[in-house]
């Protein structure tokens, strides 16, 4: 309960102003103003609400995405929105065809959510638009027109968007490749001050997602370089997690400590060069990177297995500075008209046709369709959109949002019926007041989600009393209709929730069974290798990045529920999750190695201790996703003390590989204790 109030308190008190994103309120607000301005001026403000409903949604959208990813998620909402505004206008003739088009459209909202952030974003738009317009109901011909209106609205949205590309640069590209590096600075950090994690993971994901999503304006040459940079970031990126890997195993590994510290330094320079920061001299940086090499190789030994290890860290750190110095030739914009990407989680999404989740939207939102048109069909849609947008697919969204939206849907309706009340018969001054507040919704939306909801409720409210609607609703009515709304969402995840932690155990057993498919890999690379090996390594890594990224979201939604028997309890998952990190080292040790090493004799010898290694993962990640305890056997310790007969210690590459083999049985061997031996 603690947790829950402190995260209702930040949602309420906390305003982020480092969220404010000045640009993308100009932008999409003038793409309110326009149809809201020029309706006015022809002499019939009423006809641009449509148009001015379909900019305010879709603005709102042109947050998800990148280049060519948003502006398909722009044009997806606008379509999306067109079509439920004429399907909720259409069908509000008939209780019984809104009721039943409320069921399916709340039910598609609970499919197409799974797909994803820019997905839910845009199945959320156009359930809301579905919801606004079944406040009206309209012949054929005039929904098909009111529809296009709003289509129209969500092509200015795209045409605003579009022209703002080539003024953006490639800002947004250098911005993420400067996080990457602040967060591998911090990395290398961590390993000189002698802790022992994984490397971060999200910063470089990200990258790489937004640089597929190329910007269209840029030339080759800028795209070429900001590849360059991206490759030399992963690289540097598992180099840095072997030399964590060879500290961890070390006795004495002060100097390779100290030159982590240097490479911090080092990553930290090309970080602020990429952000623009002109006073950054990153050739002396990288000179005294160089020396700190220099004297680092001279104190190893002449088959030293660091020394390949340390050439190649160096050759990346180079080659990024290079291409950093190339890049960055001014200052990042202050000002930008293109909002920052939100690419949403990199998670794997799977579609579950009849579950909880699309079930529970369905019926929720068809009582709430039920309730509002049984008290006033004019105002029948302020319930049901409630609903809505509190109701959401885990139990910590749906309340503690869930309250802070319905405190703020309670001041803006305050705020709006007393707005209206002021310029009621001043059509300039209404139309001024609704620019100014879906300005106010666009400000806040990352800032203070509380100040937003009641920003988005004043416009809802305002726009809409320009149409003629529910401008003469009282404010009891409103308060009554919005308390109906999120109790029933509220009342409705409790009657049908959906317990996050019944799916934390398999998919920590998938991220289990990843990671030894991803050794299996590297292990077969090395014993026969090839470009389809290397290319195998790739998709495994990726793979996992994406069950791990998931594994992460679930333990923290796990912590936020109340405890139920029979799962697997939230601090048990984050010590297994752990354990899973000495497992994923030594692969970044050995898929380093695979590009730094010379061949290792009598490789061959890999394979059975892999055969060994893939029996004893798999039937770890079987006894933990079905939750039983797992059977002793000593046949993986074996294997390695055969693999460490076969292979000739003497030999740098060789004993590389057994120190990392070592890493294997030594997590597997915590995993299993963790997961509990008979």
């Amino acid at each position: 309960m603690r947790a829950w109030l402190t995260e209702l308190a930040t949602i309420v008190l906390r305003f982020d102003r480092s969220s404010l994103e000045p640009g993308f309120v100009l932008r999409c607000t003038t793409g309110v103003a326009i149809p809201l301005v020029a309706a006015t001026l022809l002499g019939h403000p009423a006809a641009g609400v449509a148009a001015a409903l379909g900019a305010f949604i879709t603005g709102f959208t042109s947050l998800q995405g990148v280049y060519r990813t948003r502006m398909t998620a722009v044009l997806a909402a606008a379509f999306g929105m067109a079509l439920t505004s004429f399907v909720g206008a259409l069908a509000a003739n008939s209780t019984v065809a809104i009721v039943a088009a409320t069921a399916l459209a709340g039910y598609a909202y609970g499919i197409v959510a799974q797909r994803g952030q820019a997905a839910s974003t845009v199945a959320l738009n156009s359930l809301v638009a579905f919801v606004l317009f079944s406040a009206q109901a309209a012949r054929p011909l005039g929904a098909l027109e009111q529809s296009a209106l709003v289509f129209a609205g969500g092509l200015i949205q795209a045409a605003l968007l579009l022209l703002a590309w080539p003024l953006a640069r490639l800002d947004v590209e250098r911005a993420t490749l400067a996080d990457a590096y602040r967060n591998l600075a911090a990395y290398a950090r961590a390993i000189a001050q002698g802790s022992s994690t994984l490397p971060p993971m999200a910063p470089f994901v990200a990258a790489r997602r937004i640089l597929a999503d190329a910007q269209p304006f840029a030339r080759a040459g800028e795209m070429a370089r900001v590849d360059r940079i991206l490759e030399d970031t992963e690289a540097i990126r598992n180099r840095l997690g072997a030399v964590d890997a060879i500290v961890a195993q070390e006795a004495d590994g002060r100097d390779l400590r100290a030159l982590a510290n240097v490479v911090a330094t080092h990553l930290l320079a090309i970080a602020k060069v990429l952000a623009g920061d002109r006073g950054q001299d990153l050739e002396a940086v990288r000179d005294t990177t160089i020396a700190a090499f220099d004297r680092y190789e001279a104190s190893l030994a002449a088959d030293a297995l660091e020394r390949p290890i340390a050439d190649d860290l160096l050759t990346h750190l180079r080659d990024a500075t290079q291409a950093a110095m190339m890049l960055s030739t001014g200052r990042l914009l202050g000002f930008s008209l293109v909002s920052k990407p939100r690419l949403g989680s990199y998670v794997e999404n799977r579609t579950v046709w009849f579950g909880r989740d699309s079930l529970r939207f369905a019926i929720v939102l068809s009582i709430a369709m039920i309730l509002g048109r049984h008290f006033a069909a004019d105002r029948g849609y302020w319930i049901p959109l409630t609903a809505a947008l509190v109701l959401k697919p885990d139990l910590q969204t749906t309340f503690v949002r869930g309250i802070a939206r319905i405190a703020g849907t309670l001041l803006g309706a305050v705020v709006a019926t007393a707005v209206i009340a002021l310029v009621r018969g001043n059509g300039e001054l209404q139309i001024v007041a609704t620019i100014l507040a879906a300005a106010a919704a666009y400000l806040t939306f990352n800032p203070n989600y509380g100040v937003f909801t009641l920003s988005i409720t004043s416009f809802v409210v305002l726009v809409l009393a320009i149409r003629g609607l529910p401008g003469t609703t009282t404010l009891d009515a409103r308060v009554l209709d919005t308390l109906a709304g999120g109790t029933l969402a509220m009342l409705g995840y409790l009657a049908l929730p959906s317990w996050e932690r019944k799916r934390t155990r398999a998919l920590l057993a998938d991220l289990i069974a990843a990671q030894f498919k991803l050794a299996d890999a590297i292990l077969h690379a090395y014993a026969n290798p090839s470009i389809a090996a290397r290319d195998a390594i790739e998709r495994k890594q990726a793979t996992i990045w994406k069950i791990r990224a998931t594994v992460e979201a679930s333990i923290d939604r796990t912590r936020r529920e109340p405890y139920k028997p029979h799962t697997i309890g939230a601090a048990r998952a984050l010590r297994i999750l752990a354990a899973s990190q000495r497992f994923a080292l030594a692969n970044l040790a050995l898929e380093t190695g695979l590009d730094t090493l010379d061949s290792i004799p009598n490789a061959g010898a890999l394979l059975p201790f892999a055969d060994a290694l893939n029996a004893r993962m798999e039937a770890l990640a079987g006894a933990l996703r079905e939750s039983r305890r797992l059977g002793a056997d000593d046949s993986l310790a074996g294997a390695f003390a055969h693999l460490q007969s076969a292979l000739d210690p003497s030999n740098p590459e060789s004993r590389f590989v057994l120190d990392h083999a070592r890493g294997y049985l030594e997590a597997t061997t915590r995993l299993a204790r963790l997961v509990g031996v008979k």
